[in-house]
C-alpha cells in the first residue's frame, strides 16, 4: 500500500513537472499493482493528455467510483479542448451527470455556467432538458439563481423543447415568474407553449394566458408567429385567426407584423390583391426576411405580376444569407422569367438549381423554356419520360417543327386541358377552322384559366368569323388570365381601335407599361397615340422617342413625335424631327414641308416661312395645308407692318394673304377655316388708312371657279364682301347668328353712319346671347352697340353683365368699355374708379389709361400729358396720340415751362417734340382730313427745325380747316415763309387773312421789312401800333421795329426820337429791347454819353438770364470799341460770374482772349470748350460751328495742334457746310509739312468755300491770301 502511495506522489510530481511519459510509466505500475486504483486512472488520463487512451481512463475511473467528481472533471476537462462537434456534444452529458454529484457551491456554479454557454453554442435542446430539470430540484439559492439565468438565456436562444419536456419547462418557468415577474418571461413561455404539437390550441393556451391582454411585446410576437407559421404552411392550421384577430392585434394596430397577419388573412381568403397592396409598404426591401419576401412573392404569384416577381427575386437574392432561401429565391425567378417569357433568361437562372432537386412541373416548364428557345431539351426530357409532362412536351416540340398532323395523332383522345388546346392549335394551323373551334371550346371548359386558348378563340372570330365582339371577349379574357403577354395585348388593342373603344384601349396599354419590363416599341407607339389625341404633348413626346430608341429608321414614329413637338411648342426639336422624316421618306415631304412653313410662321421667320410654303406648291400646286399656312403667314406679316406704321407694304402682305385664300376657295370652297381667314383678312384691310384701305379680288360665288374677274374694291365696298363671308360660316354651321358677323356690322355702321347696320348688328349679337349667354364677348359687343345708339341704360347693363360671366384676362376691356359710358355720362368719380380697375387687371391695356388721361383733361388735372404719353407707350391709339400731341403743344405755349424742371424734362428730357410728330403723323394717315391734327403738327415741326415738312402740314390745315380757323392757318404758313426767305408768298399770305390781328399784321410787317419795303413796313407797323396793340410792352417794341425801320431810310436822329418815344410809353421800367437799341445806336455813331445812359438803365435787367449776355456784350464792346480789350474781358468775366452758364458770354470770352494785345489762347480754348458744354446742357441759341471753330484756332494758337486738327475734324463732320469749319481745318492743316506736299487737296477745299459756301468778305480775303500762298 505504501509502494502504490509512493508511485501515486511520484506521479503527480512527474505529471506536474509535464513529464507524461514517466508519469504513463509510473501509472502503469501502480494499475499492475491494482488495476482499480482510482487515483491511478485519473493521473494515467491526465499523463495521456489529448491522447483517444485518456478518455478511456477516465471513463474506468468513473466506473470503479461514479461518485467522484475528480475523473468527471478530468474527463470534461479532456473534451472541452476539443473543438469538433461530436465531442462537444459528449460535453453535455458530462456536464449533465456532474450536476448530479456532491461538489463545491463554486465548482458546481461553473459547470452550469459551462453548461449554458455550450447550449446556446450548440443550440442543444439536451442542455435546456438538463438545466430544467436541475432546477426542479432543492437548490441553494445561489446555485438555483446561476442555473435560472442560465435556463433563461437557453430559451431567449430559440432552442426548441423536447414535448416530454415541455411541461417541466412551463413549470420551471411559472415558478421563476411567480417569484419575480417579467416580460420577458411571460414571452419565453408563450415560445415553449408555442412548440406543443397542436399549433391552435397552443396559440389560444397563449391567447387565454392571463398576462396576455396586458402584454403588447407579447401580441406582437405572437403576431410574427402566426405569419411565419403561415409562410411554412400557407395556412394557419385550423388556428381560427378571424374570431382572435382583435384580440391579438389590440394596441399594436401601427405595427408591422399585425398588418402583415391581416394581409395573410386576405391572402387566405383568396383577396390576393388587397393581401399584396396591404403588405408592399410593409416589407423591408434592403434586407431578405424570409416570412416577408416569402409571402410577397407568394402574392405576385397569385396575381401573375411575374415582372414585379422577377424584380423581387432579384432584389432579394443579392442581400440573403441562408442558402436554403436563396434556392428558393431562384425557383421563385425562374418562374417569373417562364411566365414572362422570356425564354433564354429563365434557362440562366435555372442552372444554379440542381436538377435533382426540382419538381417535374419545374422540370417540364425548364424544357418548355428550351423548345421555346430552339434549344435541344433532351438532357430534361429522359427525367420526365414517366410522367404525364412528357407527351405534353413531345406536343409541342412538334407543333414547334410544324409538324401539326402529328400532334393531332399524338394528343388524339386525350382529356388532358392542354392536350386539347395543342389539338385546336393545330387545326388552326391546318385552317381547319370547326375542328379548331370544337377543341378550343372544349380546352375552354376543361381549363378556363387557359390564356393562350382564348387567344386563339379570339383569333377564330376576329379573322375566320369577323365577329369583333366576341373576338374582343375572347381576347379579353385571355388578358385577364395571362396579363404580360403581348401578343394577347396587342390583339386586344387592335380590336379596341377597330371598335373606337379609346378608353378601354388607353387602360390597356398603360397596364401594360406598368405590368411589363420589355416593353415593345407598338405599345408606346399606340400609347403615344392616345397622348396625341388627349393632348398631352410630354407624356407623347415620351413614348415616342422610346419607340426611336429601338428603331432609329423609324418614319412614322419620327412623324408623331415630330407632330408632339410641334403641338407643344417646341419648335426647333419639331424642325429636326420633321427633316428627319423627309429624309427618311422623300414622299411625305409636302405634309412635313407644310409643318416646316408653320413652324417658321410662329417663329417670326417669314422669309423662310413664305419659301417654304412655295416648295410645297411645287409638289402639291393645290395643298390647302400651304395655302392656308402662307396666307396666314402673310396676314402675320402684315400685323407686323401694321406696328411698324408701314401701311402701304401692310394693305400688299394682305392683299397677297387674299391672293392664296381666293385660289383655295376657287379649287374647294366648303372649308369654313378658308372663308373665315378671308373675312379676317377684309376687316383687317378696313382697318387702314383710307389711302390704303382697297383691295383687289374677285366677286365671290358658292361654285368653285378659277377664272372669275378681279375687281378693285374700296373701303366701303370691303365690308359686304366680308360680312357675306361671315354669313357664309354662320348658315353652314347652321347658326342663325355670329360674333363675328355682329361686329363687322357694327364696324360696318362706324364707317358709313348708317343706322340699320347699327339695328342689325344689335338684333344679331342678341341672338348671340340667346345662343351662349355665358360669353362675355356678346354682352360686351351688345353694350358697345347700345353706347353707339345712346342706350346708356342698357349698355350699363351689358357691361355689368359681362363683367359677371367674364375670366380675368378680359376684364379690363369691359372696366374700360364701362368707364368709357360715365365718361360719356360725365360721372367722373364712376369712370375714374372703373378706368382704375381696368388698369389694375391688365395694366397693358392702353384705353383705360387713355381713360383716366381724358377724365384728367375734362377737369384740367397737370397728369393729362403723362397719362396720354404712357398710353401711347404701351400701344397706338387716335385719342392718346392728339391728346399727347395737343399737351405737348400746350405745354410749350408758355414760354417759362423751362423754369420748371419737371416741364422741362417732359418736354426735353423725354423727347417729347419729335414723339408727339410721329403720334400726329399716325394720326392723320387714318385722320386725313382733319385740319386740327396738321395744324398741331405744323406746330410741333416748326419746334422742331423742320420748316419744309411744317408748311406742307399748314398747307394740308387750311385744305381742311372751317372757315373760322383759316386765319390761324395763314398766319402760321407766312410766319414759316418769312423763316425760309419766302417774302413775296409770305407777303402774300399774310395780306390773304381776312380778319387782321396782332400777330398777323407784325408778320405782313416783318416780311415787307426783309423784303426792302421799308416804307410799307414803317406803315404797317404804324398801324399795328395805334390800332391793335394794347398793352405798353407791345408798343414800346414795335417803336423799337420802326426806329430801326427809320433808321435804314432817314437816319439816326429820326430813329433815336422813335426810341426815346418808347422809352417814355414804359417809364416805370423801360424795355430791355429799348434800351440795347439806344445803347447799339450809341456804339455805332460813337457817342459813349448816349450808350453809358442806356446801359446804366440796363442794370435793372443785369440778373436776369434772358438778358445776360446781350447787357454783357454791350457792356465790353464799349471798351473793346476804346481799344482797351482787357477791361472788355475784365467786365465780360464779370458777366460770367453773374450768368456762368451762358454758352454766348463763354464764346465772346474766347473771341476776346484771341484779339488781346498778347493772345490768350489756352484761355480761349477753354472758354470756347465751355462754351460747347454750356451750349449742349443749356438753352441758348449758339452756332455750335463757329465755336468749335474758335476752339481749333486757339489750341492751334495755344501750340497743340493735334488738338486744334481733332477739334476741326469733329466740326467738320458735324458741320459740313459750315465755313468757318473749313477755314479752322485749312489753318490748322498749313503747318503739317504732309499736308502742305498735297496742295491740290488744300486748293480744292477752298475752292469748295469760295464756291459753295456763304462766306464772310474776311474770310474770303483770307482764302484768296492763302491760295496765293499755295500757289507759290
Amino acid at each position: 500500500m505504501a509502494d502504490i502511495k509512493a508511485l501515486l506522489k511520484d506521479a503527480r510530481k512527474l505529471i506536474d513537472e509535464k513529464n507524461f511519459k514517466e508519469a504513463q510509466d509510473c501509472c502503469k505500475n501502480i494499475l499492475r499493482k491494482d488495476k482499480q486504483n482510482y487515483f491511478g486512472l485519473v493521473l494515467l488520463g491526465k499523463s495521456l493528455q489529448d491522447s483517444d487512451q485518456a478518455p478511456l481512463a477516465y471513463q474506468k475511473a468513473i466506473a470503479s467510483k461514479p461518485d467522484h467528481a475528480l475523473a468527471w472533471h478530468g474527463l470534461a476537462n479532456y473534451y472541452e479542448r476539443k473543438e469538433d462537434y461530436s465531442n462537444k456534444v459528449k460535453l453535455i452529458a458530462i456536464y449533465t451527470e456532474m450536476l448530479n454529484l456532491q461538489m463545491e457551491e463554486e465548482k458546481t456554479i461553473e459547470i452550469i455556467l459551462k453548461l449554458g454557454q455550450l447550449g446556446i453554442t450548440l443550440k442543444s435542446k439536451e442542455s435546456l432538458n438538463c438545466l430544467a430539470n436541475y432546477l426542479t430540484k432543492d437548490l441553494a439559492n445561489t446555485l438555483f439563481q446561476t442555473a435560472e439565468k442560465q435556463f433563461v438565456e437557453l430559451l431567449k436562444a430559440d432552442i426548441p423543447c423536447d414535448l416530454e419536456t415541455i411541461p417541466v419547462i412551463l413549470n420551471v418557468l411559472h415558478k421563476i415568474y411567480s417569484e419575480d415577474p417579467r416580460d420577458n418571461l411571460e414571452i419565453l413561455q408563450a415560445k415553449v407553449i408555442i412548440q406543443k404539437p397542436n399549433f391552435a390550441s397552443a396559440v389560444e393556451e397563449i391567447i387565454h394566458l392571463n398576462f396576455f391582454p396586458s402584454n403588447v411585446l407579447l401580441r406582437e410576437w405572437l403576431c410574427k408567429q402566426l405569419c411565419i407559421k403561415y409562410v411554412e404552411k400557407m395556412s394557419f392550421c385550423e388556428f381560427n385567426v378571424e374570431e382572435h384577430i382583435d384580440t391579438i392585434s389590440e394596441g399594436i394596430m401601427n405595427s408591422k407584423y399585425p398588418s402583415l397577419l391581416r394581409s395573410m388573412m386576405c391572402y387566405d381568403r383568396g383577396l390576393y390583391l388587397e393581401a399584396y397592396k396591404q403588405c408592399v409598404p410593409l416589407v423591408n426591401y434592403h434586407e431578405a426576411d424570409v416570412t416577408e419576401a416569402t409571402f410577397i412573392i407568394k402574392c405576385t404569384i397569385m396575381l401573375k405580376k411575374w415582372s414585379v416577381t422577377q424584380k423581387l427575386a432579384t432584389n432579394f437574392m443579392t442581400k440573403v444569407k441562408d442558402q436554403q432561401f436563396a434556392i428558393m429565391l431562384k425557383r421563385f425567378l425562374f418562374l417569373s422569367l417562364m411566365k414572362q417569357q422570356k425564354w433564354k433568361q429563365a434557362i440562366n437562372s435555372a442552372k444554379d438549381i440542381a436538377i435533382d432537386s426540382m419538381e417535374p412541373s419545374e422540370l417540364a416548364s425548364l424544357a418548355e423554356c428550351y423548345m421555346e428557345a430552339d434549344e435541344s431539351a433532351d438532357h430534361i426530357l429522359k427525367h420526365l419520360e414517366t410522367t404525364d409532362y412528357y407527351k405534353k412536351l413531345q406536343a409541342l416540340l412538334l407543333l414547334k417543327q410544324g409538324e401539326y398532323g402529328e400532334v393531332v395523332k399524338l394528343l388524339e383522345g386525350s382529356n388532358s386541358p392542354v392536350d386539347v388546346f395543342y389539338i385546336g392549335k393545330a387545326y388552326w394551323e391546318l385552317k381547319q377552322y370547326d375542328q379548331c373551334l370544337i377543341n378550343l371550346l372544349k380546352a375552354a371548359k376543361l381549363n378556363p384559366d387557359h390564356a393562350d386558348t382564348f387567344l386563339y378563340l379570339g383569333h377564330f372570330y376576329h379573322h375566320h368569323k369577323s365577329d369583333l365582339e366576341k373576338a374582343k371577349k375572347c381576347y379579353e379574357k385571355a388578358h385577364s388570365l395571362n396579363t404580360i403577354n403581348t401578343n394577347i395585348a396587342k390583339e386586344l388593342s387592335e380590336i379596341y381601335a377597330k371598335l373606337q373603344q379609346k378608353d378601354a384601349d388607353f387602360e390597356l396599354l398603360n397596364e401594360l407599361i406598368k405590368n411589363t419590363s420589355a416593353i415593345e416599341p407598338w405599345i408606346n407607339f399606340r400609347l403615344g397615340l392616345h397622348y396625341l389625341n388627349k393632348r398631352e404633348w410630354e407624356n407623347a413626346i415620351l413614348n415616342f422617342r422610346n419607340v426611336i430608341k429601338l428603331n432609329h429608321n423609324d418614319t412614322t414614329a419620327f412623324e408623331c413625335l415630330a407632330d408632339a413637338y410641334y403641338s407643344r411648342g417646341s419648335y426647333t426639336s419639331a424642325l429636326r424631327a420633321y427633316n428627319r422624316v423627309m429624309t427618311l421618306d422623300p414622299s411625305k415631304s409636302a405634309h412635313c414641308l407644310t409643318r416646316i412653313g408653320h413652324i417658321y410662321s410662329l417663329l417670326t421667320q417669314y422669309e423662310e416661312a413664305i419659301s417654304t410654303f412655295e416648295k410645297v406648291f411645287i409638289i402639291e400646286p393645290y395643298s390647302f395645308l400651304a395655302l392656308k399656312g402662307i396666307a396666314e403667314t402673310w396676314m402675320r406679316v402684315a400685323k407686323k407692318k401694321i406696328e411698324a406704321k408701314i401701311y402701304g407694304s401692310a394693305r400688299d402682305c394682305a392683299q397677297y394673304a387674299i391672293d392664296y385664300i381666293t385660289k383655295a376657295l376657287s379649287k374647294q370652297n366648303q372649308y369654313l377655316c378658308f372663308w373665315k381667314l378671308l373675312a379676317d383678312n377684309l376687316m383687317f384691310i378696313t382697318k387702314l388708312p383710307d389711302k390704303y384701305a382697297y383691295v383687289y379680288m374677285p366677286q365671290l360665288s358658292k361654285e368653285c371657279d378659277s377664272h372669275l374677274e378681279i375687281s378693285k374694291k374700296n373701303k366701303l365696298e370691303i365690308f359686304p364682301q366680308a360680312i357675306a363671308c361671315y354669313s357664309h360660316i354662320a348658315k353652314q354651321k347652321q347658326q342663325v347668328s355670329s360674333y363675328d358677323l355682329a361686329l363687322a356690322y357694327l364696324t360696318f355702321y362706324h364707317e358709313t353712319k348708317n343706322v340699320v347696320n347699327c339695328h342689325i348688328s344689335f338684333n344679331l349679337t342678341l341672338n348671340c346671347i340667346k345662343e351662349r349667354p355665358s360669353v362675355w364677348r356678346n354682352w360686351n359687343l351688345l353694350g358697345k352697340i347700345c353706347l353707339a345708339i345712346k342706350k346708356y341704360e342698357i349698355a350699363q347693363h351689358c357691361f355689368i353683365k359681362a363683367l359677371l360671366v367674364t375670366r380675368k384676362w378680359s376684364v379690363a376691356k369691359i372696366w374700360c368699355n364701362l368707364g368709357t359710358l360715365y365718361l360719356k355720362l360725365k360721372l367722373y368719380k364712376l369712370s375714374n374708379y372703373c378706368f382704375s380697375r381696368g388698369q389694375s387687371a391688365l395694366p397693358s391695356h392702353p384705353q383705360s389709361w387713355i381713360g383716366q388721361g381724358l377724365i384728367a383733361e375734362a377737369i384740367r388735372e397737370e397728369e393729362a400729358m403723362d397719362l396720354f404719353r404712357h398710353a401711347s407707350r404701351l400701344g397706338y391709339h387716335p385719342e392718346s396720340a392728339l391728346g399727347y400731341a395737343d399737351w405737348v403743344c400746350r405745354t410749350l405755349k408758355n414760354d417759362k415751362y423751362k423754369e420748371n424742371s419737371e416741364s422741362k424734362y417732359e418736354i426735353e428730357g423725354l423727347y417729347a417734340v419729335p414723339y408727339a410728330i410721329d403720334l400726329v403723323e399716325w394720326y392723320c394717315n387714318f385722320e386725313s382730313s382733319n385740319g386740327c391734327a396738321y395744324n398741331i403738327m405744323g406746330i410741333l415741326q416748326e419746334r422742331y427745325g423742320l420748316l419744309r415738312s411744317a408748311i406742307q402740314s399748314y398747307e394740308k390745315a387750311f385744305k381742311y380747316a372751317e372757315d373760322d380757323h383759316k386765319n390761324k392757318t395763314l398766319l402760321n404758313i407766312g410766319r414759316i415763309l418769312v423763316r425760309l426767305e419766302k417774302y413775296d408768298e409770305a407777303i402774300k399770305i399774310f395780306k390773304a387773312i381776312t380778319e387782321a390781328s396782332f400777330d398777323s399784321t407784325v408778320g405782313l410787317a416783318l416780311a415787307l421789312y426783309k423784303k426792302g419795303l421799308y416804307e410799307e413796313s414803317y406803315s404797317v407797323y404804324d398801324t399795328a401800333l395805334h390800332w391793335l396793340s394794347n398793352e405798353d410792352a407791345e408798343k414800346a417794341d414795335l417803336l423799337v421795329a420802326m426806329a430801326g425801320i427809320v433808321y435804314m431810310y432817314k437816319g439816326a436822329d429820326d430813329a433815336k426820337t422813335l426810341l426815346f418815344h418808347s422809352i417814355q410809353i414804359s417809364q416805370k421800367k423801360p424795355t430791355a429791347h429799348s434800351l440795347f437799341a439806344i445803347c447799339s445806336l450809341g456804339l455805332i455813331h460813337s457817342d459813349q454819353s448816349l450808350s453809358k445812359l442806356a446801359l446804366g438803365e440796363l442794370r435793372k435787367y443785369e440778373r436776369d438770364s434772358e438778358y445776360g449776355f446781350d447787357i454783357g456784350f454791350l457792356k465790353s464792346y464799349l471798351s473793346v470799341c476804346e481799344d482797351n480789350m482787357d477791361q472788355a474781358i475784365k467786365l465780360l468775366s464779370d458777366c460770367l460770374h453773374d450768368h456762368p452758364s451762358n454758352a454766348l458770354l463763354w464764346f465772346c470770352m474766347a473771341q476776346y482772349c484771341l484779339r488781346a494785345a498778347t493772345p490768350k489762347a489756352k484761355v480761349a480754348s477753354c472758354c470756347a470748350q465751355k462754351a460747347l458744354c454750356s451750349a449742349h446742357y443749356g438753352e441758348y441759341d449758339c452756332d455750335f460751328g463757329k465755336i468749335l471753330a474758335s476752339a481749333s484756332i486757339a489750341e492751334h494758337m495755344a501750340g497743340d495742334r493735334i488738338k486744334s486738327l481733332l477739334l476741326a475734324k469733329q466740326g467738320l463732320h458735324m458741320y459740313p457746310n459750315q465755313p468757318e469749319i473749313w477755314a479752322s481745318l485749312l489753318f490748322s492743316l498749313l503747318s503739317h509739312k504732309a499736308w502742305m506736299e498735297n496742295k491740290p487737296w488744300l486748293l480744292g477745299a477752298s475752292g469748295h468755300m469760295r464756291k459753295h459756301l456763304n462766306i464772310s468778305r474776311p474770310l474770303g480775303r483770307w482764302v484768296i491770301l492763302m491760295e496765293k500762298k499755295l500757289g507759290k
